[in-house]
């Protein structure tokens, strides 16, 4: 596709349907529609599937891939046809096109003889007014034993016009029976249909990755003697120097990104030997030798992908397997229909009259009303908002000034942007350059393309004016915790110190009490449509007054809301603009933080006993505690009424439609069989279970259902991490404890809520990734066992490990309850520490008693802190082999990999040989053993050799140099063994190629 530059690809019985964007399989994997990830293709969005079809939208046209099996019968496959047909008149459009393998012979199509199967498909295009594409009598099919046609073309009449240079590639090699077909479809008339090349973006963009930090420097330096000091300047033009200056000192550091990338022509492991070898390709053998030589270049390229972990472990092999590399191509504003951006724009950010918003009582200390000095911007404040953004890698706004150039440039030229900030705040105007955001769209996975609802808006803001809010920000927040009134108690989200795992302790706390006295809790979760880009500017300035924010902030933040715009460039190159005329804005830094107090008048409403309210910015949770279910649900009833009404009173709308409830009881005080509760006309069911701030709960607290969910989550991405990480070569150890450290935290997360529901099941689901990742990290032999590899690893379980997050999260919730404030980094890294130490104490005793690994776990059981915490010594493949036992030992190959028929040693007359015989007895290595000894002592046993490695680097790399030398001698006499052609039966089983390739070595 790349090196034709194809658009979009239809592949039949593909060996699998990988998870991308680009690709759109049918229900069983056996045909796909493959989009093109050039900058000027279209993207493909899901329109239909089944069994045996799927369909795509791409550039206007629905694409249709089939493919229908030989081996089934003639009924099932017009059921096939029924269903393909039946799909077609549901999506009603006019511009199709059905390409596939549909294993039916016809005249009509060239083949020689017409069969029932052919008949049918005629028939079906007949009835569906599809037109046939195929031209000449060229075998699509071509095998040993002859060829056919069965590889169709069909499209509307519309589309058949514009279909030109059909024909069946004869002379390419495709490594497959099938020959590949190819054709051209004309541009449409109709320009709502017609898909341009991706022009130049608007938006200026700068090559980082080429960034010359001294040119930087140097630049910034001479900008900030030449700019001339305007104290005086208006606001916008000040703003508009400043922009200017940055703009130039980012052209004489680094090059500009000019229009698009050429399209990529080949994939990343191709070559000209390939492509000679491919053009050779006639017959068998050479074919052969192609796919050789394809496996060859694609085994150097993961080897040189894997090398470039140890300079960025965050790279493109990591985003690859977890699935995080985006396809390059033009934004989404670029590659949809004019006419439904627009309608995606105006669902995303309404257009609303003047909301009048509620009398919010007057607060009891100064509303911020009397006018004093406006006090200038420190240059603490400046230096602590661009120290938030110095080592950022986010997307730049509209000016394109990336956050990490803007933070060293300002290291020059932070007086000049003080004066632009102090103008500002004394006239009360937010310059009007930073109000206007570029607009990206992400869509949002497992909705429908057609929704508005499935796209997610981000707005990209300039830096410099992001810095600006965060010091608008933080003296806003300031006011709000020293003079007041603050924020609810109720509202945790956007807020320094609190989190969602404080929301969901708040509401198990709440839920706890009134089980323990005999009640229960009825919790209902309430959805805010839209809520950020829908709450009216005109309750937050009420808000603001409220909680009496000082007149100078007041006046600045409704400037700021003020006349804001977001612009986006669609499809046709047209610069598209749209004013907010609601909403807080999104992708800013005052942003949420306006939400909150905007939003903080629905949370302060007078509830009825029995009623509370929990928040995590726009997610609003409803508790009602009665006495059994009836009276919580009447009560919660009531509650949801006052809140709703609260809500709608501020100009937002709930969706009652995605209100979710959950009843919190203790033993046999469950809900009824079909219990609900009505909210407005809406009935919402009471369920088992509830997914909240990122935690599956139920109502016991029990979380079987959360780590039911998490467990396959958590293998599927330690496998994915596993793969970068081969036992020989590849990452070094601290590469791969940060993967560890990846797949750890996404288990760990919430831990303080979930430690002590961490029942047997719960735990070896936990187990399971972790052993995954911990036998990765000692390069041993996937059989090691999870007690041995997490013990060899040096890293404590995990549900070990939660225990030290609740732990520190209660000392630390402790002291902020007594003292309200937040404890001293000092004392949590020493609460830390303690709880790390009883830890490895626990962890110490669990491992007298292993189920697995008895040889390495009881060698490492009475040093485990000593060993995990040694700052020395790597493992490395051959180490693990001896000091787990499982490698290239007669004993292992024998009784787990029944590789071997006895146990018996070969390179000495022993009966058994195991590890220890390796290391301690086998005259065989009794040079390497005496150079061993000679560092370590004569006591070879696996306690003294683990005891004398945790404790001496010498001692370590003296073991270390024992194993590489023994077992890589080992290795080649298991080898040797292998490839002969005497050796024992059992010594033959393997699979894939290394069968083949060792039955090639038999004699006939």
């Amino acid at each position: 596709m790349a090196q034709w530059s194809i658009g979009v690809a239809v592949v039949a019985e593909p060996y699998f349907v990988p998870p991308r964007p680009n690709w759109m399989g049918d229900r069983d994997g056996s045909v796909a529609v493959v989009g093109s990830t050039a900058a000027h293709s279209p993207p493909l969005s899901l329109r239909d599937k089944g069994t045996g079809y799927v369909a795509a939208d791409w550039g206007g046209i629905t694409i249709y891939g089939v493919y229908f099996s030989p081996n089934r019968s003639l009924n099932d496959f017009e059921v096939f046809l029924n269903n393909l047909e039946a799909s077609m008149r549901r999506l009603v459009s006019g511009h199709v096109l059905v390409l596939g393998d549909f294993n039916a012979k016809s005249i009509a199509w060239g083949s020689p003889a017409t069969d029932a199967r052919g008949e049918a498909v005629e028939e079906w295009a007949a009835s569906v007014g599809l037109c046939l594409l195929n031209r000449g009598s060229t075998n699509t099919c071509v095998r040993r034993q002859g060829g056919s046609i069965v590889d169709l073309s069909f499209a509307t009449p519309a589309v058949a016009a514009r279909v030109r240079n059909w024909c069946v590639l004869e002379e390419v090699e495709t490594l497959s029976d099938h020959l590949y077909i190819r054709f051209e479809l004309s541009r449409s008339q109709d320009p709502s249909r017609g898909h341009a090349a991706r022009r130049p973006s608007r938006f200026p963009r700068w090559a980082v990755a080429k960034l010359d930090r001294d040119l930087l420097e140097e630049a910034a330096i001479i900008h900030s003697w030449l700019s001339p000091q305007a104290p005086t300047e208006e606001v916008d033009m000040g703003a508009g120097r400043f922009c200017n200056a940055i703009t130039q000192i980012c052209d004489a550091a680094m090059p500009r990104v000019r229009g698009c990338r050429p399209p990529r022509k080949e994939v990343y492991w191709w070559s000209q030997e390939l492509a000679d070898l491919r053009a050779a390709c006639e017959y068998r053998e050479a074919r052969k030798t192609l796919r050789l030589a394809i496996c060859r270049a694609k085994d150097a390229c993961r080897e040189e992908m894997l090398e470039s972990l140890e300079r960025d472990p965050w790279g493109r092999p990591y985003r690859a397997v977890r699935q995080k590399l985006r396809t390059s191509g033009p934004p989404l504003t670029e590659t949809l229909q004019p006419s439904f951006l627009q309608g995606v724009v105006e669902g995303l950010f309404p257009q609303r009259a003047e909301h009048t918003p509620p009398s919010m009582a007057a607060s009891a200390g100064n509303d911020g009303g009397s006018e004093v000095d406006v006090p200038p911007v420190r240059e603490s404040e400046l230096g602590a908002a661009v120290l938030r953004i110095r080592s950022k890698n986010t997307a730049p706004g509209p000016d394109g000034v990336p956050a990490r150039v803007m933070a060293r440039a300002l290291d020059y030229m932070s007086d000049h942007l003080r004066e632009v900030l102090d103008a500002s705040l004394a006239s009360g105007r937010f310059p009007e350059r930073w109000k206007c955001g570029k607009l990206v769209l992400l869509q949002k996975p497992g909705r429908p393309a057609e929704s508005v609802a499935a796209y997610r808006p981000i707005v990209l803001l300039d830096e410099a004016g992001k810095l600006f809010e965060r010091v608008l920000s933080a003296r806003i927040v300031r006011h709000l915790c020293e003079v007041g009134p603050d924020l609810s108690d109720a509202q945790f989200g956007f807020r320094e110190g609190r989190s969602t795992i404080d929301a969901v302790m708040r509401l198990r706390a709440v839920t706890e009490e009134a089980v323990s006295c005999g009640g229960v809790v009825l919790a209902v979760s309430l959805d805010i449509a839209n809520a950020f880009n829908s709450l009216p500017f005109s309750c937050v300035r009420e808000a603001l007054r409220y909680h009496g924010v000082p007149e100078y902030l007041r006046r600045l933040v409704a400037d700021y809301l003020e006349e804001r715009t977001v612009m986006y460039e669609d499809r046709d190159g047209v610069l598209r603009r749209r004013a907010m005329s609601c909403g807080v804005p999104q992708g800013s830094v005052l942003g949420p933080l306006l939400w909150n107090i905007g939003y903080d008048w629905a949370l302060r409403g007078r509830l009825p006993p029995g009623l509370g309210v929990i928040c995590y910015a726009d997610d609003t949770l409803l508790t009602a505690r009665g006495a059994n279910f009836q009276e919580a649900a009447r009560l919660a009833a009531t509650g949801v009424s006052l809140v709703v009404g609260r809500i709608e009173t501020l100009g937002l709308r709930v969706a009652l439609d995605k209100t979710e409830a959950l009843l919190f009881h203790g033993p046999r005080r469950g809900p009824p069989a079909g219990a609900s509760i009505e909210v407005g006309s809406v009935l919402v069911p009471v369920r088992a279970q509830m997914r909240y701030l990122g935690l599956v709960l139920d109502g016991r607290w029990l979380f079987d259902e959360h780590f039911r969910q998490l467990g396959p989550k958590l293998v599927d991405t330690a496998s994915a991490l596993g793969r970068l990480l081969p036992n020989l070569g590849g990452a070094s150890v601290p590469t791969r404890r940060l993967y560890a450290g990846v797949v750890r935290s996404m288990a760990l997360y919430g831990a303080p809520v979930w430690v002590a529901a961490l029942t047997a099941p719960n735990r070896a689901r936990l187990w399971r990734p972790q052993r995954i990742l911990a036998v990765r990290a000692i390069r041993g032999y996937r059989t090691v066992s999870t007690e041995a590899a997490c013990a060899l690893a040096g890293t404590p379980p995990w549900d070990l490990e939660a225990e030290v997050l609740a732990e520190v999260y209660r000392r630390v919730a402790d002291f902020r309850a007594e003292s309200g404030f937040r404890p001293p980094p000092e004392d949590v890294r020493e609460w830390r520490e303690a709880a790390r130490r009883a830890t490895m104490v626990r962890w110490s005793f669990r491992l007298e008693t292993p189920r697995a690994g008895f040889a390495a776990v009881e060698a490492l059981q009475p040093v485990i802190a000593e060993w995990a915490g040694r700052q020395h010594g790597t493992l490395s493949f051959r180490l693990t082999q001896v000091l787990s036992g499982h490698g290239c030992f007669g004993k292992y190959l024998y009784s787990v990999a029944r590789r071997e028929s006895s146990p018996a040693c070969h390179h000495c007359d022993c009966s058994e040989d195991s590890a220890q015989h390796t290391l301690a007895v086998c005259p065989a290595w009794a040079t390497q053993r005496r150079a061993l000894t000679a560092v370590i002592g004569a006591d070879l046993s696996l306690p003294a050799v683990i005891r004398s490695m945790a404790g001496s680097d010498s001692c370590f790399t003296a073991v270390a140099t024992f194993c590489e030398e023994v077992i890589s001698q080992k290795e080649a006499a298991e080898k040797a063994r292998e490839d002969d052609l005497h050796s024992d039966l059992i010594r033959r089983r393997r699979t894939g190629r290394r069968r083949r390739a060792y039955l090639r070595l038999m004699p006939p």
